[in-house]
């Protein structure tokens, strides 16, 4: 087993359970209150943390050829993925809590966005930083537009602004995954 095998390991266990957050979340849901209890905000923000997962997982194969790693790099690596897991934990009410999925997002909102916005900017920093790649790269053009939305929706409490900008987030998410980095070799 080489040096990028073992920090893969490191990486999957904490990207699969943000991936099981987020599916036993959905699943206990679905049985508390069915399809009904659903919102499109609440929706558009699990989907885009699940997406969000899967990208850095998927986008961490990049570094198979990285020979040499120091400890903040591999700080820097799981960062990301640390930050979606703690938002994959906290978009789900306790099993016990029977509350409303959307009241229970804009109740975390102010949570959630700043920890969306550290997950941006430590995705965005960790190659220039750790291996000393150029920042001003088309993979991080989505970086800039999408960290301010996370900024206002930080701030602002108004839920048809989350209602109209959180889908364009996860369409951010969907088309920066599937437009700069979806296929692996």
């Amino acid at each position: 087993m080489n040096l990028f095998e073992f920090l893969m390991i490191l990486l999957s266990l904490i990207v699969g359970l943000g991936l099981t957050e987020i599916l036993s979340g959905v699943a206990n849901s679905l049985k508390r209150n069915g399809i009904r209890g659903l919102s499109l905000t609440f929706c558009a923000v699990t989907l885009a943390i699940f997406v969000a997962l899967l990208q850095q997982f998927w986008e961490s194969w990049g570094l198979r050829s990285v020979g040499t790693w120091s400890f903040p790099a591999m700080l820097l690596m799981l960062g990301a993925p640390i930050s979606l897991y703690l938002m994959a934990h906290i978009i789900f009410p306790d099993r016990e809590e029977s509350v409303s999925l959307d009241d229970y997002y804009f109740e975390k909102a102010r949570l959630l966005w700043p920890l969306a916005g550290l997950t941006v900017i430590v995705g965005t920093l960790f190659r220039p930083v750790a291996f000393g790649q150029p920042l001003w790269l088309i993979d991080n053009a989505s970086a800039i537009p999408v960290l301010l939305v996370c900024g206002f929706l930080s701030v602002v409490k108004t839920r048809m602004i989350h209602r109209i900008l959180v889908p364009l987030v996860l369409a951010s998410v969907l088309l920066d995954t599937l437009t700069f980095s979806h296929s692996i070799g």
